[in-house]
């Protein structure tokens, strides 16, 4: 006769069934989920046009009056399966439905990155839907699926649109008004993670900043310090920019990536290579310090910590407002004069495009 087996084995079996049994529900249902939209992507603009039709129906435009309309870009990461449209749904500062576009849309893979812009018209369909009007924009960005009969919002909030006067030197200038959507909120914030682009095994670390006014040819480092000495540098370069029609500096923002090539999170390399003249942050826990030049004078600050076990010490701002991704928000001080015409407090209003950032403080 088979002996029963121990009660205390029966019940690590059966805890063993259950574990398998929960994992296997929760990679099912994640592998069945939607896309994740990275917010601190999302990034609304102005398209410009040189004329302004006050009524689509009318028999001629006004030809000294500028106008705009929104457009958008933003990454996510798949699954997207067919059947599906992205939509970009704007409304004017009262209420009122205004433009709603289609943005390209393509069946994307699970943890499959790609970045969506829109929308994707050419002049004629947009310029007579262009107004001329300033303030908060409510939008939402939402993904629909015919097959599926689902329509998802995914990303919603308010924009702020402004005005200022481009270079009146220029003739074709004078008298005339550029919109842009302001972008001020993002200077404080920062964003931080080990980088595994390069080398998974052995990630670097990446850095991520915005600029008001910067063009592609400044000059931008980053320099990184432990205990009051420097480990390492990392030449900026600048990733993408919202600008307005003129290219005003005014009108202009750009975020920068500093990937430090010379200071990585871990080794877990198992080839013969001995990284000489690396420096590893899990070896060196404590307080560090990231300092910015831009060119050649300190433009940014921001410090953060490493753990005992190895990790950049999670503010958690990140996660707290599901941003997605593996960045964390780094917290950055603003020093200097050369972001210009920037509101310090605009963070406490517009971030995240209304959405405000819980948990976050600039320095």
């Amino acid at each position: 006769m088979r002996k029963k087996p121990p009660v205390l084995f029966a019940l690590l079996l059966w805890l063993l069934i259950g574990s398998a049994f929960v994992f296997s529900n929760r990679a099912s249902a994640n592998q069945a989920g939607g896309p994740t939209l990275l917010k601190r992507t999302v990034a609304i603009s102005t398209k410009r046009y040189l004329r302004y039709w006050s009524n689509p129906t009318a028999a001629e435009p006004k030809y000294n009056t500028w106008s705009w309309t929104p457009q958008v870009n933003f990454q996510i990461l798949g699954p997207v399966p067919g059947g599906s449209q992205w939509m970009f749904e704007v409304a004017t500062p009262d209420g009122k439905p205004w433009v709603s576009f289609k943005l390209p849309t393509q069946e994307v893979g699970n943890d499959e990155l790609i970045t969506i812009k829109g929308p994707d018209l050419d002049q004629s369909e947009l310029e007579k839907k262009a107004i001329t009007q300033t303030g908060l924009f409510p939008f939402k960005i939402t993904l629909k699926n015919a097959l599926a009969g689902s329509n998802d919002v995914l990303f919603s909030g308010k924009f702020k649109v402004a005005t200022y006067a481009p270079d009146q030197a220029i003739p074709e200038y004078k008298g005339k008004q550029e919109f842009y959507v302001v972008q001020d909120w993002r200077l404080p914030i920062g964003f931080i993670w080990y980088d595994p682009t390069q080398d998974q095994n052995v990630p670097n670390l990446s850095v991520q900043m915005w600029f008001r006014g910067t063009h592609e040819g400044e000059k931008v480092e980053g320099v990184l310090f432990y205990k009051g000495q420097q480990i390492g540098t990392a030449p900026g370069y600048n990733e993408d920019q919202i600008s307005t029609g003129v290219g005003d500096p005014q009108g202009r923002w750009g975020v920068w990536k500093f990937q430090f090539a010379k200071v990585r999170g871990y080794n877990h390399d198992t080839s013969s290579n001995n990284w000489d003249g690396v420096f590893f942050l899990d070896k060196n826990p404590g307080d560090y310090e990231i300092k910015i030049l831009r060119q050649q004078k300190l433009a940014r600050s921001a410090t953060f910590s490493v753990g005992p076990d190895g990790r950049i010490v999670d503010n958690g701002i990140a996660k707290q407002n599901n941003l997605g991704g593996i960045r964390m928000v780094l917290p950055v001080k603003i020093i200097g004069d050369q972001d210009v015409n920037f509101d310090p407090q605009s963070w406490k209003t517009d971030a995240m495009y209304g959405n405000g950032l819980s948990g976050f403080t600039a320095p």
